[in-house]
């Protein structure tokens, strides 16, 4: 009796939660060119992590075209300015791996040759600089090959 009392009260307690309104998504109705300016947006104005969110329901709702082509270069550079650096490479390369023939496909490489040469530097270093032969090479040696790719597209 006690036990079944218990479930009833929860099973009530979990269906009334889905009874409350949820977050409302005010970019449901927008354009793909409304969110595309609206994250462009964002990431100019230092908001990285709305800019991501931007550009991720862009190329979810409109994935072939080519702004959805172009949200994935710029989740690479706001993940990068976020200082996601993991992050960061993993989108540039998806965008690599989907767009091999893209016009910004060298910027892709770039952008990851950017992130792998400031890998490894922390807080500090951006104060007190140190001297870069000081730093792991295995950062440095990846940023070199990533260089070497844009050089060569």
């Amino acid at each position: 009796m006690r036990l079944s009392s218990c479930f009833l009260i929860l099973a009530l307690l979990l269906s009334g939660c889905s009874l409350l309104p949820g977050k409302v998504d005010k970019t449901k109705d927008w354009s793909a060119h409304k969110l595309y300016t609206e994250a462009k947006s964002q990431l100019t104005d230092g908001d990285y992590q709305t800019a991501i969110n931007y550009f991720e329901k862009l190329e979810a709702r409109y994935p072939f075209g080519p702004y959805a082509q172009q949200s994935q270069l710029e989740i690479a550079y706001a993940y990068y300015k976020y200082d996601e650096p993991e992050s960061a490479i993993a989108a540039a390369q998806r965008f690599i791996k989907t767009n091999p023939r893209h016009p910004n496909v060298a910027y892709a490489y770039y952008l990851q040759g950017l992130i792998n040469f400031n890998r490894g530097r922390s807080l500090v270093d951006r104060f007190l600089p140190r001297d870069l032969s000081e730093r792991d090479p295995e950062y440095a040696r990846k940023a070199f090959y990533d260089f070497q790719k844009v050089v060569k597209n």
